[in-house]
């Protein structure tokens, strides 16, 4: 009978825990995880954003707030968006790599990134004024210019304003509407990278005069006060007047490297320059004035023998003037200078400030130039396709180059019209650095003495052959003659031209 009990009490708690097995596993899972399809809903309800036309379209009243210079997010673009030193009114920024993801940036605020071949997108909105200012400020690098562009919501180009290759300021008014979401795409021309400074703002800042304020308004400073000259008007270093300044001129070959330093006038109209060279005395060094548009004003030479120049000059009141110091290449020189009140006698401003300086001998009168007939490039690329008769055909070049060092050069290439013009700067500046390359190696020429730009064929500004007959038609036969490097004295007219635009 036990064994009977023992049984049925067996097979009772087997089909209890049957039952209790069948049930306990759904109620875990439902209780533990949610389906997949329902976290996920969550997750994207929970990290949506905004597109950037919609952010973009809240800053009118809250820009400063939408920019925090000290979030973590933007101290990381700072540090892969710059490699100089920030001024202390300059914040840096990293664009977007599309319209779309735009980064947002404040008026009245300058900001710096670092610049290369492929766009960087930003937006800004307006308030109520209708007129506003673009500054840009290039560094780092001159041969090529930096672009501006501002679109619409919709993708419009309406502008395109180009940096001045010579590390001088732009300065350009734009006419925008009033509360508008705007985008600017900042992008390097040639293949080389820099750094831009810019800013949007509905009147002139004065922050050059503000600094230069300041830094004349402490109460003591050394006898001669020794400062470090900027790559760029943009950031040029402020100094007193009255007080004796020494700085290093640059010993580049480029006759558009330069060091910038700037200063505010007081009420006075009538000032004195004083030069003393240091260090090395057969070549000069450059003391030019500019004013805030990188308009050049007046300039004069120090003296080879070391003597001190001593020069008079009639400057407005209250206005921020710029300096740059110059040195021919391969030397290392030093000047010490100071621009004081004084009064001039029997000179008017006129007479002073458009004084000429000295006419420089050109190596080239006239710019030699290789076109097919001379030098030819394989199809669409920057190989020649005889490298010894482009020796032969350089030759006499380089002989001109190497018995005058002291003389920058341009090699500028332009292309036929058979291609956009983007493309054809490129290849144009491609093929310009293959005969400068060719030059150095085959004939020893020093590198820093040549400068390269490509022109493409819409910014040529030499006489053309005529590749498109009367309906548009391609003329090979005229084409040969625009597919060519131009070799020209740096500093001919027409080449400050070309580097300054």
């Amino acid at each position: 009978m036990k064994k009977i009990f023992a049984v049925f009490l067996t097979a009772a708690m087997l089909l209890s825990l049957s039952a209790c097995g069948g049930k306990e596993p759904a109620q875990s899972a439902g209780t533990q995880s949610a389906p997949a399809s329902s976290a996920i809903e969550k997750a994207e309800s929970q990290t949506e954003r905004q597109p950037a036309s919609s952010a973009a379209s809240k800053a009118t009243s809250e820009s400063e707030a939408a920019y925090e210079p000290d979030s973590e997010e933007t101290l990381e673009q700072a540090e892969s968006g710059t490699v100089s030193e920030l001024a202390s009114n300059t914040a840096a920024l990293a664009g977007g790599n599309s319209q779309g993801g735009a980064v947002l940036f404040p008026l009245e605020k300058k900001f710096q990134t670092k610049t290369n071949t492929s766009r960087q997108w930003y937006c800004f909105t307006t308030g109520e004024e209708q007129t506003y200012e673009v500054f840009l400020a290039p560094d780092g690098q001159y041969g090529d210019s930096m672009v501006f562009e501002l679109y619409d919501e919709a993708g419009e180009k309406l502008s395109s304003l180009k940096t001045n290759s010579n590390g001088s300021v732009t300065l350009e008014e734009v006419q925008l509407s009033p509360k508008t979401t705007y985008y600017a795409a900042i992008q390097q021309g040639g293949r080389s990278n820099g750094i831009l400074t810019f800013s949007v703002t509905p009147t002139m800042t004065e922050a050059a005069s503000s600094e230069a304020a300041s830094a004349s308004s402490e109460s003591e400073t050394p006898e001669i006060l020794e400062l470090k000259g900027a790559s760029a008007q943009g950031g040029a270093t402020p100094f007193p007047l009255e007080q004796k300044v020494k700085a290093e001129a640059n010993s580049s070959a480029s006759s558009s490297s330069r060091c910038w330093f700037t200063f505010t006038t007081g009420k006075e109209t009538d000032y004195e320059i004083l030069l003393a060279p240091n260090g090395q005395y057969d070549t000069p060094i450059g003391f030019h004035i500019y004013n805030e548009l990188g308009e050049e004003l007046w300039g004069i030479d120090s003296n080879k023998d070391g003597s001190v120049t001593v020069s008079q000059i009639r400057l407005s009141p209250e206005t921020t003037y710029y300096v740059t110091l110059t040195k021919t290449m391969y030397s290392t020189g030093f000047l010490t200078f100071r621009i004081s009140t004084k009064s001039i006698e029997g000179a008017s401003a006129s007479e002073i400030e458009q004084e000429p300086e000295p006419a420089e001998e050109l190596i080239f009168e006239e710019p030699f130039e290789l076109n097919e007939t001379q030098i030819m490039f394989v199809s669409n690329k920057a190989v020649f396709v005889d490298e010894d008769a482009a020796k032969a055909a350089l030759e006499p070049v380089a002989e001109i180059i190497l018995a005058h060092p002291d003389h920058p050069v341009l090699l500028a290439g332009t292309t036929a019209t058979d291609g956009e013009q983007e493309s054809c700067e490129v290849l144009s500046s491609q093929r310009a650095e293959a005969v400068k390359n060719l030059l150095v190696s085959a004939f020893g020429v020093p590198e820093e003495q040549l400068l390269t730009v490509g022109l493409g064929f819409e910014d040529d500004p030499f006489p053309r052959g005529k590749d498109r007959d009367g309906s548009g038609r391609f003329v090979e036969s005229e084409a040969v003659k625009n597919r060519r490097v131009i070799v020209m004295d740096a500093n001919d007219p027409t080449a400050q031209e070309i580097l300054n635009k």
